[in-house]
């Protein structure tokens, strides 16, 4: 679970190449004492009865400075860098697994090809615009173990506000090297975990968010205020074409192409999927061949294409730049 903290880095004036904070001028910026004393503190605060501490720096110095930091409050820790000797390193690694060692701190070296399951509290000192690197980095305290509830993930960097809750990114996907704006979150007053903005219960203490400000403008707008509120229209159907599709790592789908003049209009009929879904195509095809079962898959929905009744004419909505198809009318 991602929690908001007091203490916040400043990268503000910190420049970007190839779409990434510069390291120097990010650890120039974020390596002050009175700041990385304040982090600290909340890292201990948060992480009293938690066994297992990872913390995320944005340099080799700056990764030593808050070792040291978190040893003034009698916490055990270590400083893993790209500069560890091998041996030193293992011994480090090896102590934190085995619960020896309270805290580890590093610098761009424990993001990927680690692997300690105990870790319950991490802590996010590097701030950055990837988004795989910040998935690698909250990943670490992912893994299940034994006696482990959950992992706490303290983020000073502004990470989560940049990228998202962790649960709603995918560092998989291409990454932008212009930042498009802040993602959609909001911090919970009572417990400061950081929620998805769609949320209305907080997902850590169930705190009912108060419902969304409603903003009155001086002059009244006649724009659909909701995508149910924009007018459906009927077009005459002139041919329906069907055909299978496919979708990556998703059951096949008919896809079903209305032509309506010069506009054509697609839905797609989810034979092979559960739930809603399955029980939706059901319907369509009920409505369209009441004669016939309703098919199993694609391909018997295919082979039973003569069966179909084409409507005269469907009902369109827009929705963004698509348009949903809300109802069908036959002769």
């Amino acid at each position: 679970m991602p929690k908001h903290t007091e203490t916040q880095l400043d990268v503000g004036d910190v420049g970007i190449r190839g779409g990434e904070f510069i390291a120097k001028d990010l650890e120039a910026a974020v390596d002050r004492d009175e700041i990385t004393r304040a982090a600290v503190a909340e890292i201990v605060e948060h992480g009293e009865g938690r066994g297992s501490w990872l913390v995320f720096c944005s340099g080799v110095d700056h990764a030593r400075h808050v070792r040291d930091a978190i040893r003034e409050h009698g916490i055990s820790a270590e400083t893993v860098t790209g500069d560890t000797p091998g041996p030193e390193r293992d011994r480090i690694l090896a102590a934190f697994k085995a619960g020896k060692l309270r805290c580890v701190t590093n610098a761009n070296v424990l993001t990927t090809g680690f692997d300690a399951p105990g870790i319950d509290l991490i802590a996010l000192l590097r701030p950055t615009k990837s988004v795989g690197l910040y998935v690698q980095m909250v990943g670490r305290g992912t893994r299940l173990a034994e006696g482990k509830d959950d992992c706490l993930v303290l983020d000073f960097a502004g990470n989560t506000a940049r990228h998202g809750p962790i649960d709603t990114v995918d560092g998989r996907k291409k990454e932008k090297t212009e930042e498009a704006g802040t993602a959609p979150i909001k911090v919970c007053p009572e417990c400061k975990t950081i929620n998805h903005a769609s949320v209305r219960h907080c997902i850590e203490c169930d705190y009912a968010f108060p419902p969304p400000e409603v903003k009155v403008a001086a002059n009244a707008a006649s724009n659909a205020l909701l995508s149910i509120q924009q007018k459906a229209e009927w077009c005459g159907v002139t041919a329906v074409t069907y055909v299978r599709h496919e979708k990556p790592g998703k059951p096949a789908s008919l896809r079903v192409t209305y032509d309506c003049g010069l506009a054509r209009h697609s839905e797609w009929i989810c034979f092979e999927h559960t739930g809603f879904p399955r029980e939706k195509a059901v319907g369509w095809w009920q409505r369209r061949a009441p004669q016939v079962p309703a098919p199993e898959s694609v391909e018997q929905a295919l082979q039973h294409l003569e069966a179909l009744r084409a409507p005269s004419a469907i009902q369109v909505r827009p929705v963004g730049q698509y348009t949903e198809i809300v109802s069908a009318r036959f002769e």
